[in-house]
């Protein structure tokens, strides 16, 4: 495969991953920003990066591994985290919201005061 295709393959896995780090920090809001969940959740985003890397560079350049292929991941990461990152971070806060709004409203109910007692 030449190089210029590898590479937008490289681009377009890192805004994936991209994408995919934007869902683990969603999930840290989530969970209230505990030291440990934050720990465990960054350290399985980066066995899954590393992981996917690996693979990507074995599958479409039979194993050597050349700078331009981290830049081409570091870009797509940098490209996602700057366009698309922001409208899903809007998005993950208007759910974070609707969410919260909802488990103020289920708090209230009779049936949940009853099963918390």
């Amino acid at each position: 495969v030449e190089d210029y295709k590898i590479f937008l393959i490289c681009v377009g896995v890192g805004i994936c991953l991209g994408a995919f780090y934007g869902v683990v920090n969603f999930l840290k809001i989530l969970l209230k920003k505990n030291i440990i969940t934050n720990n465990v959740l960054s350290f399985l985003y980066a066995l899954i990066f590393g992981a996917v890397v690996l693979i990507v560079i074995i599958e479409h350049n039979f194993g050597q591994f050349r700078l331009f292929l981290l830049l081409g991941f570091a870009l797509g990461v940098l490209i996602e985290r700057k366009t698309i990152g922001k409208m899903f971070a809007k998005i993950y806060l208007w759910l974070y919201n609707k969410l919260c709004r909802a488990f103020c409203r289920l708090k209230k109910t009779k049936l949940v005061k009853k099963v918390l007692k």
